[in-house]
């Protein structure tokens, strides 16, 4: 597992289901995806400026596992720390799987 530079304890404080908008995903996180299941740990946010529709208007997440998902901004998602210990309740996860997804790239 690769080394996330965050304050762990910080990270805890939040809320064990984070809700962030597509743009403010961050390294370190694992986020809730279709179906309630959770992704593999973000490595890498990239916020793409030569996109067919402008500048700032779309990112790319790339996940521990090799895959890439492109998100519009502004798309509602649920982000969980990697390194989390409280337990999450599968209902309250399955609740907080998104209306839409990104694009696999």
């Amino acid at each position: 597992m690769m080394a996330f530079y965050r304050d762990e304890r910080a990270a805890r404080r939040l809320p064990a289901l984070l809700p962030v908008k597509s743009q403010d995903v961050d390294e370190g996180y694992r986020l809730v995806g279709p179906g309630g299941r959770l992704t593999a740990v973000v490595v890498h946010v990239q916020w793409v400026d030569n996109h067919p529709a402008g500048p700032d208007t779309h990112v790319v997440v790339s996940l521990e596992d090799g895959s890439d998902i492109e998100f519009p901004f502004g798309v509602p998602l649920t982000a969980v720390w990697h390194a989390e210990r409280r337990p999450l309740d599968p209902a309250d996860v399955a609740a907080a799987a998104p209306a839409s997804w990104g694009r696999p790239l």
